[in-house]
């Protein structure tokens, strides 16, 4: 009789990916809070208000398409419970939005299917739109995302006008009456987008900002600990691993605090426990997923570290090896060091000669050198590490 396969460490892991939308945003209620500000008095009385601009600004997996969806979904609900005919829309613009053109269509599909047709130009498409709104009592919530990337793309097109210029200035097909687009949120990474615009444009895209910022370790355990529960058996994640992954993402040398990284790891160290058959994510699987979507460890830099060195990053192996947690202090690392160095027929080092040898490990990418926290390695796994050194120490003595 076959062995009877062991049950994944998932029970739904898509609750890890980016188009996933929780019903709560940990550390977002502020920017909620904005924006129902911002939007609020259409509730109240709709069919009075004018339009409204904002822009929506952050970094790289600091939450801002969530944001907006869960604003907006809450916001079409809010509406729906009082009778108001209200639709939102959100268009992801490095996707589906390559070219004015085809962002008015997708527009207007999305929108107002049952007037789209082939033939019409950009002008003639926002007019259907806004005249269909109109006829139907309808509103419009729009959101376009990633606004920078179709701005620069367009700008090396067409210099003058552009869709901020024409979004922006929807309602004003019918001057002097609120119109049927409640609003228009553009999300960016930046405010660097504003200078590619002409000074008409800047004008109508005004000047309302919501800022959200890189999440920092603890926030971001705060979410991963949240979506643990949700895609996770109970007890296949420890809160040590989720320490451990969001202190990764909150250090990172390049987009620090960045969420999606965050879970793409948690993600990615699941698939290789499944892999492996085993009961739960553990520290190595966590590393070797870090190793397979962020960074690596050459050969050719092992290859350039000197003989003491060697002996510290061997150290700091073994050192996480015997200890099983995500960081070691300097002190462990040293004696382990020390014990390399016997082995290797070396005097050992001083400890603070050693501290500045893991600085430049650190600097140099081969360890995480934290002074509150200790040491730890994330760009392989400690199996794939201590055996890639053992092969380098024999191609040096073949040398």
């Amino acid at each position: 009789m076959a062995p009877r396969s062991r049950s994944s460490v998932f029970c739904d892991r898509e609750k890890l990916f980016p188009r996933y939308i929780p019903g709560v945003l940990p550390h977002r209620e502020p920017q909620m809070r904005v924006l129902q500000g911002l939007f609020m008095e259409f509730l109240r009385r709709p069919g009075e208000t004018y339009q409204r601009v904002v822009q929506l600004l952050g970094p790289i997996g600091a939450g801002k398409t969530c944001t907006a969806n869960r604003f907006c979904l809450q916001y079409q609900r809010e509406a729906e419970e009082k009778g108001i005919s209200l639709k939102y829309v959100h268009v992801n613009c490095k996707l589906e939005a390559r070219s004015s053109f085809t962002l008015y269509r997708t527009l207007l599909e999305m929108a107002a299917p049952e007037v789209a047709s082939r033939g019409q130009s950009p002008g003639e498409m926002l007019r259907l739109l806004v005249d269909h709104l109109r006829s139907e009592g309808m509103y419009l919530l729009l959101v376009l995302d990633d606004v920078d990337y179709l701005i620069r793309r367009q700008k090396g097109e067409e210099p003058e006008g552009g869709v901020v210029y024409d979004l922006t200035r929807l309602n004003e097909m019918h001057l002097g009456e609120p119109g049927n687009v409640v609003g228009v949120i553009f999300i960016a990474r930046d405010e660097g987008f504003r200078d590619l615009l002409d000074p008409s444009e800047v004008s109508t895209l005004g000047s309302v900002v919501v800022r959200l910022s890189g999440y920092d370790a603890g926030q971001l355990w705060d979410i991963l600990a949240a979506r643990v529960e949700e895609a996770f058996r109970p007890g296949a994640v420890e809160e040590g691993i989720i320490g451990y992954v969001a202190d990764l993402a909150a250090g990172k040398r390049h987009q620090p605090g960045d969420c999606r990284f965050a879970l793409d790891i948690l993600l990615t160290a699941g698939l290789i426990a499944d892999d492996e058959q085993a009961d739960s994510v553990n520290l190595e699987h966590v590393r070797t997923a870090v190793g397979e979507t962020y960074w690596g460890m050459s050969s050719e830099g092992l290859l350039a570290l000197d003989e003491h060195s060697m002996a510290v990053l061997r150290g700091a192996i073994q050192a996480l090896r015997f200890e099983k947690t995500p960081y070691v202090d300097l002190r462990t690392v040293h004696e382990f060091y020390k014990v390399s160095c016997e082995t290797q027929e070396l005097c050992s080092l001083s400890y603070s000669r050693v501290r500045e040898l893991a600085m430049d490990l650190h600097h140099g990418g081969f360890i995480d050198y934290q002074m509150e926290r200790g040491i730890g390695i994330a760009g392989a796994s400690l199996e794939d590490l201590s055996r890639i050194l053992s092969n380098l120490e024999r191609r040096r003595d073949l040398v």
